[in-house]
């Protein structure tokens, strides 16, 4: 009987919907994120200009909507501005390359993004590219080819720098940091880590440091509402273990009293 009364309470509370309290409502963010879309796919199309005025519309609309946004981070919306800024001047500089031009969009894109996500913001998909990356760099180490190695720094720091503003939102400034003085590391000293084996276990310091920016945040995701009902269905399973508990208890009680009454 117990048993079916709990199955029954559990499958109660699981049925209710959950409402979650965010600290910004993505539904605003749309607009936003549409224009950035489109954005990029013109920048793709070296429509430059066109790509410049609709980020001008998005700074508009963006502006617009922060003074309604409640508990949204003013230094999260000044890594928006800069971002937004600095890809405007570039999309309008002609030495610029191309490809540079589409990343910045895509940086600003991605920085959008992690305001307004609360679970797997956009830029942890470039965790396998920077990973991976990462270790051919090593690779580059213990065949001591230097060209090699110079071609993977430098794919590592473009993918870095891409994710950095949103990094800037989502992960602990040590992490970011760590990160910052193991890049300026292996720009200052490349010759001296091809040379010298022993910096090896110095690299794979580094990955480990690398990695962390994304299970950092990992640890900091777990869903509130998973919590909620991790919680209600362990306090309502201790409820009726007490009360199951309580009820033997009471049974043996009164076995025990009717057998001295017969004795």
């Amino acid at each position: 009987m117990m048993v079916r009364l709990l199955i029954g309470i559990i499958a109660i509370f699981l049925c209710f919907p959950i409402t979650q309290v965010t600290a910004a409502d993505s539904k605003p963010y749309e607009k936003l994120n549409d224009l950035l879309e489109t954005s990029i796919q013109l920048s793709r199309q070296e429509r430059y200009v066109e790509a410049h005025n609709l980020l001008e519309i998005f700074m508009d609309d963006f502006s617009k909507m922060m003074t309604t946004q409640k508990n949204v981070k003013m230094d999260d919306v000044r890594v928006i501005m800069s971002v937004h800024s600095q890809t405007k001047d570039i999309l309008m500089n002609g030495t610029v390359p191309h490809e540079e031009k589409v990343r910045n969009v895509m940086m600003l894109r991605l920085a959008v993004d992690a305001m307004s996500s609360e679970h797997q913001p956009l830029w942890t998909e470039m965790e396998e590219p920077i990973i991976t990356t990462f270790q051919q760099l090593k690779h580059s180490v213990e065949s001591k080819d230097e060209n090699i190695f110079g071609q993977h720094y430098y794919r590592l720091i473009k993918t870095y720098n891409l994710i950095l503003p949103s990094l800037r939102m989502d992960v602990k400034p040590e992490y970011i940091a760590k990160v910052d003085a193991h890049l300026q590391y292996l720009d200052q000293n490349k010759r001296t880590i091809i040379q010298d084996p022993s910096k090896m276990d110095q690299l794979n310091a580094m990955e480990t440091d690398f990695r962390a920016l994304f299970e950092q945040l990992k640890e900091d995701e777990t869903d509130p509402s998973l919590l909620w009902v991790m919680i209600s269905t362990g306090s309502i399973i201790l409820l009726t273990l007490s009360y199951v508990a309580w009820r033997r208890y009471e049974a043996e009680n009164r076995k025990r009293k009717r057998k001295k009454q017969k004795d």
